[in-house]
């Protein structure tokens, strides 16, 4: 949720996931709802109870909240202000209204809440990310704000776009290689895909979503940055993780810039302590990026900021929300200042170094990290084994590897319903990638231990050398 209003007339309570115009919102929605509290009981957010007919596609915006999460077994949305377990749930009598735009995906939803939870107590959580109501009528759609008000202090979002590089001189360009490393979870794909201003590295609330590192190239005029979001470096407990954290520390002897990334709102782990260590030991540019600063510290009042910078010496330390976008041009403008001089590196209208294929195939891990339970999404491999452009669609046919039989029946589901949800919610990204009509055919085979295998490690595509 970026922020919400309350219409006093009719008591409507609005939850926006982004900014919304005008007409916007052309699709509804309905669904039953629940109010999540606190211990005081004041509302932290809601359950929104889904069926089959909304696609994880759809709630790409919702799902963006760093506290909002999908219960894919009950189709339980759940939208919250903060990382803690409602006290009390309560069910509304009147159901609530989604709103979709004409890409289908999710703006915002509607509550219809009754006089005694309009009281300022039971408001009194949500009343920082309140802003002004327009109550200009829309012929019946989703209200429209002008954004959420700032104060003279407040930091603005900042817009980063891929430029295209007008004709400057070779030995007038500067260029080079940023590696974004850190802990598992603290934002390095979201960062990415941010700085970008386009999807290339697969983000999901689980831990270890990137397996391999991910090269997200920034041109702009006389200067080109290539990005290399690498997977989280963990204590790994087969051969799969033990390449991962192989292909993260190998980035960084040749990285001209490292951005080693943290969590701001919790204190530094064990693990961040060995990541530090490595980081200075390199011989590239040293920045600490604080990300999540838009989140509350784990413990109220905390200030974690003096532990992380005893973890090393850093040339500069930026705080960033790479999910709101905020300290996305102070971080650029400290990698620009280091970065070395050269010719750029990749065609300037390159941005990835991801194939189509290798990211639909991501695309289907993606959904599947969101739907699926327990150990069954880091045992997913993706193949793609049939790519054909046809003249009005591309068929694409995948198979979804598992290590286990009960594993293959947890990802099919009854009747295939589940790998239907995950098939249905990939088409779509893969088809906004490409921008035509997808035919997506999917299968499930059992790999045993691939994950520790490696030969299969090497059929599936995970060998250290493709990746450096």
């Amino acid at each position: 949720m970026k922020y919400c209003s309350l219409d006093p007339d009719v008591g409507t309570l609005y939850l926006y996931f982004t900014d919304l115009t005008a007409g916007e919102a052309t699709v509804v929605m309905e669904y039953p709802a629940h109010l999540l509290l606190d211990a005081q009981g004041a509302i932290i957010g809601c359950r929104i109870d889904l069926d089959d007919d909304v696609i994880l596609s759809q709630l790409e915006l919702a799902l963006e909240g760093s506290h909002n999460w999908l219960d894919g077994e009950h189709g339980h949305l759940y939208i919250r202000i903060a990382d803690e377990e409602p006290a009390e749930v309560v069910k509304l009598d009147e159901i609530a209204v989604l709103d979709l735009d004409d890409d289908d995906l999710v703006l915002g939803i509607e509550l219809l809440l009754p006089d005694e939870w309009r009281a300022p107590e039971r408001l009194a959580r949500l009343t920082p990310w309140m802003v002004p109501f327009d109550d200009e009528p829309v012929d019946g759609e989703g209200p429209v704000v002008f954004g959420p008000p700032l104060n003279p202090s407040d930091e603005t979002t900042d817009e980063v776009a891929t430029e295209t590089a007008p004709e400057i001189p070779p030995e007038q360009w500067r260029s080079g290689f940023v590696a974004l490393v850190g802990k598992p979870n603290v934002g390095k794909s979201t960062l990415l895909n941010a700085l970008l201003g386009e999807k290339v590295a697969i983000v999901s609330p689980r831990p270890q979503t990137t397996r391999v590192p991910v090269r997200g190239i920034l041109t702009r005029p006389g200067e080109q940055i290539i990005f290399i979001d690498t997977p989280g470096i963990h204590e790994p407990d087969h051969r799969l993780g033990k390449l991962m954290v192989e292909l993260a520390e190998r980035t960084l002897p040749n990285a001209d810039v490292i951005c080693f990334m943290v969590d701001i709102s919790q204190p530094p782990s064990r693990l961040d302590r060995m990541i530090a260590q490595q980081v200075q030991r390199a011989r590239g540019h040293k920045l600490l990026v604080l990300n999540k600063v838009d989140q509350k510290p784990l413990q109220p009042g905390a200030n974690y900021l003096p532990a992380y910078r005893e973890l090393g010496q850093w040339e500069m330390e930026i705080a960033i929300s790479a999910r709101r976008r905020l300290g996305l041009a102070a971080l650029l403008s400290e990698i620009s200042a280091r970065l070395p001089a050269g010719p750029p590196l990749y065609p300037l209208d390159q941005i990835t170094d991801q194939s189509e294929q290798q990211l639909a195939a991501e695309f289907v891990r993606e959904k599947a990290l969101f739907y699926l339970q327990q150990e069954v999404p880091h045992a997913i491999a993706v193949e793609v084994e049939e790519w054909l452009e046809k003249e009005t669609a591309t068929y694409i046919r995948m198979t979804i590897n598992v290590e286990k039989e009960s594993q293959k029946g947890i990802l099919i589901g009854a009747g295939g319903s589940m790998l239907k949800k995950i098939g249905s919610a990939a088409r779509a990204s893969i088809e906004r990638m490409l921008g035509r009509t997808v035919y997506l055919d999917l299968w499930v085979k059992v790999r045993p231990n691939w994950r520790d295998d490696p030969g299969a490690l090497g059929w599936l595509g995970y060998r250290a050398k493709n990746f450096l």
